[in-house]
Formats: structure tokens, C-alpha cells, sequence
């Protein structure tokens, strides 16, 4: 039941061991699983083999503050000798060949793997069927990172990483009542990473508070040589992301936030109270809300998104029966975009550089420190009804504005729906690079509302986890055994405000 902040703390004192953390997370999960079947490998030898080692660092003093916690990785991310399926038959035995720049990280540190995780087929779709939300086990986690914030909700691990292509951190974050960080395009690096669109893939992390995300985004991020936008990125601030608030009676005077109020009016009532009880709490803490209007999304868009899918999912053209129904929809798209000229590609680039200009601008001359918004537009939706909703085709949430300009978000839970119960949360949008200045925010919002400590009625429903052991790696050459090279071509965020 410890957040991740709370247990390092323990685990740095060694009033706790590793090993004890671990059987508590590998026992709550065989005792509840059942229902949320969250988890679609676990790696209960390796973890233990890591929990000791982690164990010996910490006795030896100047330990990283990520030694020896708990984490759930989503089914993307490459780990050398172990099952990467991408939730899908398509990759039923291939095993990675290599480690995901992220994980290599976490682990160097001292992280201690569980397991995967599911998540929609290949994250292509806003939904993740297999998994029940601990809230309400027929209720969507949201998609695609739904068995990454699940296994937070339901007390199963304390940390777990996800990736946000069209709010994929985001929405599930919403629906499972957890915080999450989707940071600027380029602060993690995508490489090892099973991709869905290039160029709007952001690896990002995940915990039941802002802090216990923001401590987790410390260990994930840097420059690769592997993924070079990382090096664009400036660095981290010394002594990582912050994890405390500063308190005080009013901590966020001086801030300005925006609310685009088109979005926001358009929610369902019970929906539309809890956003408001947000925004009052802002202003409570010293905050300034203003109206704002979003720039327009250039048209066109999803075109260069679907070239994009298309390129990755090229290499099984001739499997698309064994798809999933939906996904194998959504990858049909993308391997007809390859026919569309590349001069209309490159065109769209450009009008998402200029619309990530605009956004800049916005915020510019509205002088805001944030954006305001939900992380969902409906009160309640059933697990077996969400399946419509792609990355190609978002209609669950305003999200997708985060992705295109490469903004960082975080997402914090904002109270339950008194209708359905369910969890709601908001999203909280800066300027690129400004996660510090956001999760400084969110850490003074979580400590005059601590709701992110809500737990869900998950009652007990014992499984058998999947247990898998390490094996030979793949043959490669890219971490995921598949045709996941990115091209040389990327988006790079900037801060500029000029026309384009």
C-alpha cells in the first residue's frame, strides 16, 4: 500500500528490504488479478535475483533513490532475453534481443522488473479490453497504457511505465484515478521501444502521485545516441524532478492557467463539477484561471500518422487476419497511406511545426504557466464498448494537441464521478522542457487534495500469474526483434513563438 516515495524512504533507512516489497506486490496481485488480469508476464526469478542485488547496493550506502522499488513495464519495451509480444498473436515467441534505453536506465539504477504488462494490441487503440479497471471491472481502463495504470490502482506495484502516442498515458491515468507524466518529445528515449507512430511516441512514466511520477521521469530520461532528439533536451535538474511540495498558504500565486472553456463546457454534469472543484481549487492555492482558445489542428494530420503506421506494420502485410479486428483496420489504413506521395508528407510536417509554433504563442501572450483540461469526456464507458476508439481517430478525450506539438503533460486524478463512481482526472500542458515547473505545480495541488490516495473496492479474486523465465535473446539487430529502426527523420520540439 506504500506509494514509491514512501517506500524508497523506507528501503534508504533499510527498515525495509527489497525482497519484502516484491513478495507484497507478487502476493496483492495473485490475490486480486483474477479480475483485472492486468498482468501478462511476470518474471518472479529475475525479479527476486534483482531485488537482492538491490539489496546489497543500498547496504552499501548511496544507493539511488529507485534502488529496490517495484515496476510494471508496458509490453513495448524491450528486455534482452525475455518475451515482447506487443499484446499481440503477431509476436506470439519473439523474444528481445536487447534492452530498451528506458529500462537499461531503470535497471542500472537499481529497478526491480515484475513483469509486463497489457495494453491494447501494438497500443494502437484507445481501449485496453483485456484489462478490468479496479474501480469497476466493467468499466475501461482507457488505452493504450490501461494495464500500466491499472496495476497502480489496484495496489499491485508502486511504479510502472507506459507510452503516450494520442494520450495513451493520459486517459488511462483518468480512468484508473492515478497521476502520470507524458513528457516533451525527446526527455525518453524511444529506442527498444516497440513504436506505433514515430514521430508522436513519447515513453513516459506513471504512479499513484505526481511525486512518485516524478521520481521515476529522474531515472527515465537523458541523451541517447541511439534516439539523437534526446539530445536536444537540457538536462536533468540536479537531484532529479521534484517529489515534495514547498507548502504554504497560497504556493501558487503568481501562476496563470488556461482553460479552454469550449472543451471544458462540453462535459457531462458530473464531469463538469469535478472540473470546476479543480479550478477552485486552483484559485484557493493562489492560482489565476483564464479563458483560452486552443489553435487549430492543421488538417490533414492523421494522414502522416497513418504513413507512419503503416511503415512499422509493413513487415507483416501478409498477417492481417491474425489482427485483432480493429487494429487490423487501423493497420490497413496505414499500409494504403504508403501509397500517398511524400511531398504531402512533408507538408504535413510542416504544418505540425507551425502548430506546435501557435500553441507556444498561445501561451506566450496569454502569459500562462499551464493549461487546464480533462482527461476524459465521458462519465462512464464499458470495456467491450471502447474498442472503436484509435489513434487515428481520437473522440475520448482532448489530448492529441499534446502529442502533435511535443508538450509535456501531467495528468492528475481530480475525484470520482458521483454518478458512476468512476475516477476523473485533469491534464495539466506547458511549455517543451517545463516538466519541473508542472510536476511542482501538481505536487502542490496533490498536497491540498491528497483524493490520489483513494482506493478502489477491488475485491479478492486469486490468480496464477504468468510466470516466465529469462532465455537466450533474440537475434535482432533492434532490441524488439522487429523492424522497429526509426528513420532518421524526427519532429524536435522547440520553444520558438515565430510564424512559420
Amino acid at each position: 500500500m506504500l506509494s514509491a516515495v514512501e517506500a524508497a524512504s523506507l528501503l534508504q533507512a533499510r527498515k525495509l528490504h527489497p525482497a519484502e516489497l516484491l513478495d507484497a506486490c507478487m502476493r496483492r496481485s495473485s490475490a486480486f488479478d483474477g479480475a483485472t488480469t492486468a498482468w501478462i508476464r511476470t518474471y518472479p526469478e529475475l525479479a527476486h535475483e534483482q531485488a537482492k542485488r538491490a539489496a546489497d547496493r543500498l547496504s552499501a550506502g548511496g544507493a539511488p533513490l529507485i534502488c529496490g522499488l517495484p515496476i510494471a513495464v508496458k509490453d513495448l519495451y524491450a528486455v534482452a532475453g525475455l518475451p515482447l509480444t506487443a499484446s499481440s498473436r503477431i509476436l506470439d515467441g519473439n523474444i528481445a534481443a536487447g534492452d530498451s534505453t528506458v529500462w537499461r536506465r531503470l535497471r542500472d539504477n537499481g529497478a526491480v522488473l515484475m513483469g509486463h504488462v497489457h495494453h491494447d494490441e501494438f497500443a494502437i487503440m484507445t481501449n485496453t479490453v483485456q484489462v478490468g479497471n479496479p474501480w469497476n471491472i466493467d468499466e475501461t481502463v482507457g488505452g493504450s497504457s490501461g494495464g500500466s495504470a491499472a496495476v497502480l490502482a489496484a495496489r499491485f506495484a508502486p511504479l510502472s511505465i507506459g507510452t503516450d502516442t494520442g494520450g495513451s498515458i493520459r486517459i488511462p491515468a483518468s480512468r484508473c484515478g492515478i497521476s502520470a507524466i507524458k513528457p516533451t518529445f525527446g526527455r525518453c528515449s524511444k529506442y527498444g521501444i516497440i513504436p506505433v507512430i514515430w514521430t508522436r511516441d513519447h515513453p513516459g512514466p506513471l504512479g499513484r502521485s505526481i511525486a512518485d511520477a516524478s521520481l521515476l521521469l529522474s531515472y527515465m530520461s537523458g541523451a541517447d545516441p541511439f534516439d539523437p532528439v534526446t539530445g536536444v533536451a537540457p538536462p536533468v535538474p540536479d537531484g532529479g524532478f521534484p517529489i515534495a511540495a514547498v507548502g504554504g498558504d497560497k504556493p501558487l500565486a503568481g501562476k496563470r492557467f488556461g482553460v479552454p472553456r469550449e472543451i471544458a463546457d462540453a462535459l457531462p454534469d458530473a464531469l463538469g463539477t469535478l472540473f470546476a472543484r479543480f479550478l477552485d481549487l486552483i484559485s484557493r492555492l493562489g492560482g489565476e484561471t483564464q479563458d483560452v482558445t486552443m489553435p487549430t489542428e492543421p488538417s490533414g494530420l492523421l494522414t502522416g500518422d497513418a504513413v507512419e503506421v503503416g511503415l512499422y506494420h509493413q513487415q507483416w502485410a501478409d498477417r492481417l487476419p491474425v489482427y485483432e479486428p480493429p487494429s487490423a483496420a487501423v493497420v490497413g489504413m496505414g499500409l494504403a497511406a504508403l501509397a500517398s506521395p511524400a511531398v504531402d508528407y512533408w507538408q504535413l510536417a510542416r504544418a505540425r511545426a507551425k502548430y506546435q509554433r501557435d500553441y507556444n504563442r498561445m501561451l506566450e501572450e496569454n502569459r500562462l504557466d499551464a493549461l487546464v483540461l480533462p482527461g476524459a469526456i465521458t462519465d462512464s464507458q464499458k470495456r467491450t464498448d471502447a474498442s472503436a476508439a484509435s489513434i487515428l481517430g481520437l473522440n475520448v478525450a482532448p489530448v492529441v494537441w499534446a502529442n502533435y506539438t511535443g508538450a509535456p503533460v501531467i495528468s492528475l486524478p481530480a475525484g470520482r464521478s458521483t454518478v458512476t463512481g468512476v475516477p476523473f482526472g485533469v491534464q495539466l500542458g506547458g511549455r517543451p522542457w517545463a516538466e519541473a515547473e508542472l510536476i511542482s505545480i501538481g505536487l502542490e495541488l496533490q498536497a491540498a487534495d491528497p483524493s490520489w490516495r483513494d482506493m478502489p473496492p477491488l475485491q479478492p479474486n486469486p490468480r496464477a500469474l504468468p510466470e516466465t523465465l529469462l532465455q537466450a535473446p533474440g537475434p535482432g539487430p533492434d532490441p524488439t526483434n522487429t523492424a522497429a529502426a526509426a528513420p532518421s527523420f524526427s519532429f524536435v520540439p522547440t520553444t520558438s513563438t515565430a510564424e512559420i
